[in-house]
């Protein structure tokens, strides 16, 4: 029954406004019960109970001729139907008639201030065993000329107040208690309903997205948590499109770059077989052209397997102190005949005492990478690699004169095999080298990103956190 969250919601309001509800009547009984209203209260219904005895009494005629039992017999029975204890005094306040059979002969001290005859009395006396009793009176003409108090008594109970508070508040309540409970189920409706079916939108379209439906997005609305919610459930979404599509580009751009070395590896290998190739130089051509094919094969499996390891955390990156001055210096000089093959000049510019915690042969790998790109595609221009402080950040910058990206694919050049007319920056190459330059700067706690102007070149810009100082002069490990 309770199942759902529109269900939860709007019970809990229903109890949250049935305890509002109570709680309302139990201070407005509280109030009147600690007021002096309720002792007011408690005196009119003595009042009330003495018209209705005293109408009772004058049915019978002139309240001098009525015979003492008589009159014992009517207030006994008055006393039954007003739920009252009435009491019958002489001039002295001694009790002559008692309705609970308890004080007949004793001296009630209801003091008489005023000298017979009075027209009524009222007030709170305390009764032989202690107790408060509220009572009213007056003057009941008796026999033989005598004047008599008839008095109606009752304790200041609760009982009291609640037979009160049950007749005369107690429907008023329950009339607008149900009035409001009614509009607040509607309200809590309306409130549980704007909850409820934004989330069953989200619901929808995460199922339709596990359809297979990738374009499915769930409407932005309701209370700011619920859009919340939608916002992030689409931003995950999006992710979920864009690495679909990254699955379907890596699959066909893995199967891209093996069919033409496959491609030529056969080709040639059955040239071979087949006798076509028989002069020595052209054997040994074609042999060069299965050994360099088959390497690029290895190379691409080798950077496959690196990235699959990142992929499942397995890649063990060592934290030592690793100084980036050399460390860029014999990068570079590695570099300088690749670079001068291509007609291009390599410059250094790096602050001395450059000093991070990593793995110096992965980070040697990021700058190898960027080296390779960068040279790869300029050509007869400049490369520049500097390396500088930044705050608490290293920065590395390569940079180049090459044929740059343009804007539109520049999000994308770190995808694996990912390419472009225009925009690919791994020709010759197996097309992963950025793809492990962001996965290992991303495990040094650093970022990597990319400016470019088509026709201009290229910055690749590296930021890792600089490996802080303790208090001795030493630098932390």
């Amino acid at each position: 029954m309770l199942r759902t969250l529109n269900a939860r919601l709007l019970f809990s309001y229903i109890i949250v406004i049935l305890v509002c509800l109570a709680l309302t009547g139990i201070g407005i009984f509280l109030f009147v019960r600690t007021s002096p209203l309720w002792l007011q209260m408690g005196i009119q219904r003595l009042e009330g109970a003495e018209r209705e005895t005293m109408r009772i009494l004058l049915q019978e005629g002139p309240l001098g001729n009525i015979s003492r039992e008589r009159l014992h017999d009517l207030l006994g029975q008055a006393a039954r139907a007003e739920a009252a204890r009435i009491l019958l005094l002489d001039a002295q306040g001694v009790a002559l008639f008692d309705s609970g059979g308890e004080w007949v002969g004793v001296d009630l001290a209801i003091a008489q201030s005023r000298p017979l005859p009075v027209a009524r009395i009222q007030g709170v006396f305390r009764a032989p065993d202690g107790r408060r009793w509220l009572y009213v009176g007056q003057v009941l003409p008796g026999a033989e000329g005598r004047n008599d108090i008839l008095v109606f008594a009752a304790p200041p109970a609760l009982s009291m107040l609640l037979v009160w508070f049950a007749q005369n508040l107690l429907p008023a309540i329950l009339q607008a208690g149900l009035v409001a409970l009614v509009l607040s189920i509607f309200l809590a409706w309306l409130v549980t309903r704007s909850i409820s079916r934004p989330l069953k939108r989200v619901a929808g379209a995460a199922r339709a997205i596990a359809r297979g439906d990738l374009e499915q997005r769930a409407p932005v609305s309701g209370p700011q948590e619920i859009c919340d919610l939608a916002q992030a459930f689409n931003h995950m979404a999006g992710r979920v499109a864009d690495t679909h599509q990254a699955q379907r580009d890596f699959i066909a751009n893995v199967s891209h770059e093996l069919k033409t070395p496959l491609t030529s590896v056969q080709g040639f290998s059955q040239a071979i077989l087949d006798g076509t190739v028989e002069e020595k130089e052209a054997v040994r051509r074609s042999a060069q052209v299965i050994y360099d094919e088959a390497e690029r094969m290895r190379r691409m499996v080798e950077a496959l397997l690196g990235l699959a390891r990142f992929d499942a955390g397995q890649v063990d990156i060592q934290r030592a102190p690793v100084d980036l001055t050399a460390l860029l210096t014999r990068s570079v000089e590695r570099m300088i005949p690749q670079a001068e093959a291509a007609g291009n000049v390599l410059q250094l510019a790096v602050e001395e005492g450059l000093i991070v915690t990593g793995d110096a042969d992965w980070l040697t790998q990021v700058l190898v990478n960027l080296l390779d790109n960068a040279i790869r595609h300029t050509r007869n221009g400049r490369i520049e690699v500097a390396g500088k402080r930044q705050g608490k950040w290293l920065e590395i910058a390569v940079t180049d004169t090459g044929q740059g990206i343009p804007a539109e694919h520049i999000p994308r050049v770190f995808e694996r095999f990912y390419q472009a007319d225009g925009a690919r920056r791994h020709q010759g190459g197996v097309g992963l080298g950025l793809s492990i330059v962001r996965e290992v700067i991303q495990l040094h706690g650093g970022t990597v990103a990319v400016e470019s102007v088509v026709g201009l070149g290229s910055r690749f810009t590296v930021r890792l956190p600089l490996r802080e100082e303790s208090g001795d002069g030493k630098r932390a490990g």
